[in-house]
């Protein structure tokens, strides 16, 4: 019943078409022929089925477009446990299975994202991008409450006791008028976040009331189908179908909370990735990540921000969920991102400064030829997994680059300093700039 549902409603021809590919498949496995013909009707019916997501889709619909589960039988009983096990309904504020993102873009919860030009009539505001922007606020508050408690704390072991003040109660006045320079500085950063969470609800209003008949086509079933089709490459398996056969040796299911769990492990140690500059106010927010069903190893990010919008735009990142190395489909993914935000953010100057600079002049300097994406994520992969740990696979002067540009949190930095004299020497430079900085 599994494969009648997911053709269920299906136009006829279509579906006799499917069904003729995959009764001659199941006949002969091994026949080029009759493998490609498969490949490329399971792709129309994707395609089909993508175009026309609806909320009431069987649920065997929705598993097709999430892992490309056609037929069960195709997996042996380890895999089909291991998909099942995932959950159904897993609701992450960032993280999408493709069937999800397409019923989110359909609903106007999140904006499309580009497909070769950009679309006429975007959204300019989705209301997804408002509650982030709300999560950075609250954040922010409750970060000045803190300096607040501790401002009190402080003052309370002031004490006048009919004398001079003595050093350790003139050390407390020191750590309040510290305190109050710190509670000065996060207060500005509440209201630039408090002016942009304002403006970003006005507009997700305005577009409330001018788009309630939002009829025009969608064309994020396209966009989902350019994603899968790149995280595969030209020359990788393009078997849309999930089967044991195409499973072998792939250990880790790029299931939601895997990702999450990985990014987050990520994160700790690319500690500045999803930072946004709003007006020298610094607030955390995270691109889309979409995963999409296929054999590819590679995730990349197919733009780090809606169109123009450099301030409330959120990106869309691609994973995909089946690839022979989890950690490497991520990094990639995150590299590809980290430079391609870095080179929107550049204005038209990243080939003189920032990262992307500083990577393309010693690309150019050093006569290399590889395309600068490519070269940065494969060396974004050993900066997390190798370099984090003080095994140094990076060139010298790439290492250096990364040192200041994607940098360590600081206990990483003092641990590596411990390691080995290039680290310390980094280290040095790093306390060096710090302190020249301070004295401007």
């Amino acid at each position: 019943m599994f494969f009648e549902n997911v053709l269920k409603d299906v136009p006829n021809e279509l579906s006799k078409e499917v069904f003729k590919a995959k009764s001659a498949l199941e006949k002969n496995f091994n026949d080029s022929q009759v493998k490609r013909n498969f490949i490329e009707i399971t792709w129309e019916l994707y395609r089909y089925l993508l175009e026309n997501i609806d909320e009431n889709y069987e649920v065997e619909k929705r598993l097709f477009l999430r892992y490309g589960l056609l037929e069960p039988r195709y997996l042996n009983s380890r895999d089909f446990e291991r998909i099942k096990s995932i959950p159904f309904v897993d609701d992450k504020e960032n993280i999408f299975y493709v069937d999800e993102w397409l019923l989110a873009v359909k609903k106007g919860l999140v904006n499309e994202s580009s497909f070769m030009e950009v679309i006429e009539s975007r959204k300019n505001v989705a209301p997804k991008n408002v509650a982030s922007f709300e999560m950075a606020f609250n954040e922010k508050l409750e970060e000045r409450k803190f300096i607040e408690r501790q401002l009190r704390e402080i003052v309370k072991g002031i004490e006048d006791e009919g004398k001079p003040y003595r050093k350790s109660i003139l050390s407390l006045i020191d750590q309040a008028i510290e305190k109050l320079k710190k509670l000065k500085l996060v207060n500005k950063e509440v209201e630039i976040i408090f002016e942009q969470l304002n403006k970003l609800k006005e507009e997700s209003q305005i577009n409330e009331k001018t788009e309630d008949n939002f009829s025009k086509k969608i064309m994020e079933h396209e966009v989902i189908i350019q994603m899968i089709n790149k995280s595969i490459g030209r020359l990788g398996n393009r078997f849309l179908v999930l089967t044991s056969i195409f499973l072998n040796g792939i250990n880790a299911i790029g299931s939601k909370d895997l990702i999450e769990s990985k990014l987050n492990e990520f994160e700790k140690i690319d500690y500045k990735i999803f930072e946004r500059k709003i007006r020298g106010t610094s607030i955390k927010l995270k691109p889309y990540f979409i995963i999409v069903p296929g054999y590819g190893d590679y995730g990349f990010c197919w733009e780090p921000f809606e169109g123009l919008n450099v301030i409330s735009g959120r990106g869309r990142v691609v994973i995909p969920m089946f690839p022979k190395n989890i950690d490497v489909a991520i990094l990639s993914a995150l590299g590809d991102y980290r430079l391609k935000a870095a080179k929107e953010l550049a204005f038209g100057r990243w080939m003189e400064e920032g990262l992307t600079g500083e990577i393309y002049n010693y690309l150019m300097d050093n006569k290399i030829r590889e395309r600068i994406d490519e070269f940065f994520v494969k060396r974004y992969i050993l900066w997390i997994l190798k370099e984090s740990n003080g095994v140094q696979k990076l060139e010298k002067e790439i290492r250096e680059i990364f040192w200041r540009y994607v940098e360590f949190p600081e206990e990483i930095k003092a641990k590596l300093s411990n390691i080995s004299y290039i680290y310390s020497n980094l280290y040095e430079k790093d306390k060096r700039r710090k302190k020249n900085w301070e004295n401007l």
